[in-house]
């Protein structure tokens, strides 16, 4: 019988980078999170107030249900520009931060590290045969959103890696709805996710280890390759994504 792991270098390695102090490398991409939160409240403010998304209302739940705010965030974001893998992280981070009275800068550094942390996990899986199948941006998505949100929080070390655990149970989405309405509920349901797994996490729930690159984990599971390198490697490769 398969015993399971009780250590994961990768999920270690992507907690341990949340949850520190931001290298300077990081300017470029915390002045790139501000930018792209200036455009999500442009979005919103535009945005009527009973619009909705594949019937997603845009004020969904009362202003505490933070998980329908974020979804119904994210998929707005999805609907009006472009989906990346900033569009769920920004979603959850934005939603936690405003909640939580937290600073712009505080915000702008969760969201560049959610990015910047699912950038290199999708460079460790990424292969045409996981984009032919997966939504990149909800499936991957999902674990920098934890991330980010999981920083705003100020969980530590244990329950942040418990947190991505369960993001990686949740993710999800398919590659055959891009373009459709479809597309943006899976990457709002993404942001709201990373918010559920980050609180539930912060309340004892856990997870197993090696969620994301353990025997039964997610890239065993929906990838084809995974090359930790790019994600436990040495930590010079951090920020080496930034523009």
């Amino acid at each position: 019988m398969h015993e399971a792991a009780t250590h994961s270098d990768v999920s270690a390695a992507l907690v341990s980078f949340a949850l520190a102090p931001l290298a300077k490398e990081a300017r470029s991409a915390v002045a790139a999170a501000h930018r792209a939160i200036a455009e999500a409240r442009a979005i919103l403010s535009s945005t009527p107030a009973d619009t909705t998304v594949a019937g997603l209302p845009a004020q969904a739940g009362s202003s505490s249900d933070l998980r329908l705010r974020a979804w119904s965030l994210g998929a707005r974001l999805t609907a009006q520009a472009v989906p990346s893998l900033a569009t769920p992280v920004v979603a959850a981070a934005l939603t936690v931060g405003e909640r939580f009275g937290a600073s712009d800068e505080a915000i702008a550094e969760a969201v560049a590290i959610g990015t910047e942390a699912a950038t290199h996990t999708l460079a460790a899986l990424d292969s045409s045969e996981y984009r032919a199948r997966w939504n990149l941006v909800s499936s991957i998505g999902v674990l920098g959103a934890t991330l980010a949100v999981a920083r705003l929080l100020g969980l530590d070390a244990p329950r942040a890696q418990h947190a991505l655990g369960v993001a990686a149970t949740q993710a999800a989405g398919l590659a055959r709805n891009a373009g459709k309405a479809m597309e943006a509920i899976e990457i709002g349901k993404a942001a709201a996710d990373a918010i559920e797994s980050a609180l539930v996490a912060k309340h004892g729930f856990t997870s197993a280890v090696a969620s994301i690159d353990g025997r039964r984990g997610l890239a065993a599971l929906m990838a084809y390759r995974f090359d930790a390198a790019r994600v436990a490697g040495e930590p010079a490769v951090w920020w080496s994504t930034v523009a």
